[in-house]
């Protein structure tokens, strides 16, 4: 597909193509984004399925995305992800792995260390509102522009920059350093 435009317009259509062509693109971060909300890979796999199910619902009953896709699947993964927890009343978030580690880091020292930061701020993160979890998830472990983290979590690009900048200020201060708070100036 050569934008999202002729995407959308092939999509709405049922093309197969199209649908192959989202599914193709949209898999990974979505399954990603769900690993860090709910951990369980079988659990993973079932709510990413999910997504794209409600994605091809929306899409027979004429719905879709305005700008980008990329948020509105986004939002449609957060609110699988809210039913599910709603459903099983209670929360839990996975374990940040060293699946997240660089393979490069070979050397069995500079490995404890960076585990040792990420279950750090692992802790760091469950203390953040859900929200703010959200709004960080979704632009620095996704790289989701603020626009659509705005069409995601149904808030308004200033909002989520407000949202961004009280996490991050509140993950330095609960680790201990200034650099969530040096990034929160960089990424408004």
């Amino acid at each position: 597909m050569t934008n999202d435009t002729e995407l959308l317009a092939k999509a709405k259509q049922l093309d197969p193509a199209a649908l192959h062509a989202l599914h193709q693109q949209y898999y990974e971060p979505v399954a990603r984004y769900i690993k860090f909300k709910v951990g369980d890979p079988h659990t993973v796999e079932d709510l990413s399925g999910e997504v794209f199910v409600r994605i091809l619902e929306g899409l027979k009953r004429g719905q879709s995305w305005r700008d980008s896709p990329q948020g509105w699947i986004m939002g449609i993964a957060r609110n699988v992800v809210v039913d599910y927890y709603r459903k099983r009343e209670r929360i839990s978030e996975v374990e940040l792995n060293e699946q997240v580690m660089s393979a490069s880091h070979t050397d069995p020292t500079q490995r404890i260390l960076i585990k040792e930061r990420l279950e750090h701020l692992h802790s760091a993160l469950k203390q953040l509102t859900d929200e703010q979890r959200d709004v960080v998830l979704l632009r620095f472990i996704e790289g989701i522009d603020i626009n659509s983290v705005a069409k995601a979590i149904n808030k308004s690009p200033g909002a989520v920059k407000g949202l961004q900048y009280r996490a991050l200020r509140a993950l330095a201060e609960i680790m201990g350093d200034t650099t969530a708070e040096s990034v929160a100036g960089t990424h408004q």
